[in-house]
């Protein structure tokens, strides 16, 4: 396990992302600030109400490595259009081959996520397929949010 870690660790490095390690839940943390338009990050304040916050988890394990996030809780989404809220994040999971969103009952929240097998395992798939979160948490914003209006 100590060996995968350090594998993941390098690929982290080696994409020039920020992260802790997680003694204590055995996960890597990753926070990002992003903006909620189709527009590139800016060095605007993280508050700022055209950004958001998230943190992409990497969890490592014997036989597999998710990659996961939170991305909006379902209690802010109302009632009257959730129904349509979870048709669009299924249609963004058949348009785009790299987006998975799911969720997390016993949180009650939407997230996104992506597995690869430990065996195996190279740059160039822990790139894509860990680049594919923040990219569905960005669909989200741009698409899904935008559309129905939520904050």
């Amino acid at each position: 396990m100590v060996e995968i870690r350090t594998q993941i660790e390098d690929y982290l490095e080696l994409l020039k992302l920020k992260h802790t390690w997680n003694e204590r839940e055995g996960i890597f943390e990753l926070v990002f600030s992003e903006r909620k338009d189709e527009l590139p990050a800016s060095p605007l304040p993280e508050e700022a109400e055209e950004h958001f916050r998230y943190t992409i988890t990497v969890k490592p394990d014997e036989k597999w490595i998710q990659v996961f996030c939170d991305v909006y809780p379902l209690e802010k989404i109302p009632e009257a259009i959730r129904r349509e809220v979870f048709l669009d994040l299924l249609a963004c999971n058949r348009r785009y081959a790299e987006v998975c969103f799911d969720f997390d009952e016993s949180r009650e929240i939407i997230g996104t996520s992506q597995e690869m097998m430990v065996q195996g395992l190279n740059f160039d798939m822990f790139r894509e397929e860990f680049l594919a979160v923040p990219w569905a948490v960005k669909k989200f914003w741009t698409e899904v949010a935008s559309k129905h209006s939520l904050e």
